[in-house]
């Protein structure tokens, strides 16, 4: 397995046993969105609001995320973009995940 191969298989293992923790009251928030059809997915590891009504949850949401990522990102050494992707590859595994 080449060095960045090896790097890669980490970063995700870790940042999948990141997302087991417990996420933060606001993450649920995004699952409810998600199972109401409010708000959908982003291959990035942000969410998009459908309804417009909740555009400020979905702000909230994104701004926890991205202050996630970029926490992770530091303690990796990788992008936050990086980190956001592997997120997103994590939520597909989630109940009413829904893709945008």
């Amino acid at each position: 397995m080449g060095r960045k191969s090896l790097v890669a298989a980490v970063f995700a293992a870790m940042a999948g046993c990141a997302l087991l923790l417990p996420l933060p009251a606001v993450a649920q928030s995004a699952e409810q969105l998600r199972a109401n059809a409010q708000a959908c997915e982003l291959p990035n590891g942000y969410m998009r609001a459908i309804d417009n009504s909740m555009r400020d949850a979905v702000e909230r949401i994104n701004a926890e995320r991205r202050r996630l990522y970029e926490q992770q990102a530091r303690e990796e050494g990788v992008s936050v973009e990086a980190v956001g992707q592997v997120y997103a590859r994590q939520l597909r595994t989630q109940p009413n995940y829904r893709p945008c």
